[in-house]
C-alpha cells in the first residue's frame, strides 16, 4: 500500500489504469470500496481509495485529524483485500470536502465509484449529497453503489472478482444498457459490451418509446410508427456490440413506457445498469438527464453513469 499525502498532485498525473473509490467509513462506502476491488481485479487496474475530511469534520489536532485518517484509510483497505486478492491499493488523503476532492479525482480515473450515501447521509434519502454532485458534474464514468435496505430487491450474485485478467464466468449475470440512439448512450453499450465480453456476463439492452400526445397545433403524422423507429435504434446499437465482441451474448427488448421505470425494473438482479448522462428526450444544457437521475437513486443494483471526456465520446 502506498500512501502519498498531498491530494492535490492527484490532478496533475496522468491517466494510468486507475480505480477511484471515496470512503468515509460508513456502510455505503464499505459497499462501494468492495465493489470497485473487485473491478480493479478484473481489470488489472489500480485501486486508489480517497479520504476526504474537510471543514466539516472538527479534530482538535493535526495528529487526531491524521490518526483518525489512517484509522479509516487501514480499514478501506483491509476491506479492498479481502475483496480482490492482490489487487494495488494506494491511498489518498484530502483536507477538503468530499465532492470536490473526489471530482478533482475523476480528472485522473478510469472509473470513480461512490456509495449512495455517506456518514452525512439521511436514512430516508437513496442518494446522498455527494454522490448525487459527482454524478453531476464527474470527469469519468461514475458508479453508484447502493446500500440495500431491508426487503429491496437488490442484486444478490456472486461477485468474487477475476484477479490477474483472468475471465470470470458469470453464469446467469446480466449488465442492463439504455439504448436511445444518443451519443452517450452509445458510449455507455460500448463500455458495457467490453465488461460483458470481459466477465462473461449476458448484455441486455433497454429501449423504450412512448405515444405523442401532440405535436404543437398539428396533427401527429399519419406514419408515426415509434415501434419500427425503436426497433431500428435497437438493432443499431445490437450491431455495434457485435461489432466489439461478435460472441457476446445480447438480449434486447423494446416497449411503450417510460425509460426510466422500465430501466429500474430490468435492474433488479442485474449486476450492473449502465445509462448515458443525456438522453435524445434531454435539453443540451442539463448535466445529467432525468433518467439517469432516477436511476441512480432508485435502481436496484450499481449505477454506471456514462460520462466524462472519456466515457462521453469513446470506448473504454
Amino acid at each position: 500500500m502506498t500512501t502519498p499525502r498531498d491530494g492535490a498532485a492527484a490532478a496533475q498525473t496522468a491517466t494510468s489504469g486507475r480505480i477511484v473509490v471515496g470512503f468515509d467509513g460508513s456502510e455505503g462506502s464499505i459497499t462501494a470500496v468492495r465493489w470497485a476491488a473487485v473491478e480493479a481485479g478484473r481489470r488489472e487496474l489500480t485501486l486508489r481509495i480517497v479520504t476526504a475530511f474537510g471543514p466539516d469534520y472538527i479534530f482538535t489536532t493535526d495528529d487526531e485529524c491524521r490518526s483518525y485518517t489512517d484509522k479509516v484509510a487501514d480499514q478501506a483497505v483491509q476491506v479492498a483485500e479481502e475483496a480482490a486478492p492482490g489487487i494495488t491499493v494506494e491511498h489518498r488523503e484530502h483536507r477538503d470536502l468530499p465532492a470536490p476532492a473526489l471530482h478533482g479525482e475523476s480528472v485522473v480515473a478510469d472509473l470513480l465509484v461512490v456509495g449512495s450515501r455517506g456518514r452525512g447521509g439521511f436514512a430516508g434519502l437513496l442518494l446522498g449529497s455527494v454522490s448525487r454532485q459527482l454524478v453531476h458534474r464527474s470527469a469519468c464514468p461514475v458508479v453508484v453503489v447502493r446500500l440495500s435496505e431491508p426487503g429491496d430487491p437488490a442484486a444478490t450474485a456472486d461477485a468474487s472478482p477475476a484477479v490477474g485478467g483472468q475471465r470470470h464466468e458469470a453464469k446467469g449475470r446480466r449488465i442492463v444498457v439504455g439504448i436511445d440512439g444518443s451519443h452517450s448512450s452509445i458510449a455507455g453499450l460500448l463500455w458495457a459490451a467490453d465488461e460483458a465480453a470481459f466477465t462473461g456476463a449476458t448484455l441486455e439492452l433497454v429501449h423504450s418509446w412512448e405515444w405523442l400526445t401532440g405535436a404543437g397545433w398539428a396533427p401527429i403524422p399519419s406514419d408515426f410508427d415509434p415501434q419500427h423507429g425503436a426497433e431500428t435504434v435497437l438493432n443499431g446499437a445490437i450491431d455495434t456490440a457485435r461489432a466489439l465482441h461478435p460472441t457476446l451474448v445480447i438480449a434486447a427488448t423494446t416497449a411503450e413506457g417510460q425509460a426510466a421505470d422500465r430501466l429500474v425494473g430490468a435492474s433488479t438482479g442485474a449486476e450492473l445498469l449502465v445509462v448515458g448522462c443525456r438522453g435524445h428526450s434531454e435539453l443540451s444544457g442539463l448535466l445529467l438527464g432525468s433518467v439517469s437521475d432516477y436511476c441512480a437513486t432508485h435502481a436496484h443494483c450499481p449505477v454506471l453513469v456514462m460520462r466524462g471526456g472519456r466515457g462521453d465520446s469513446a470506448a473504454p
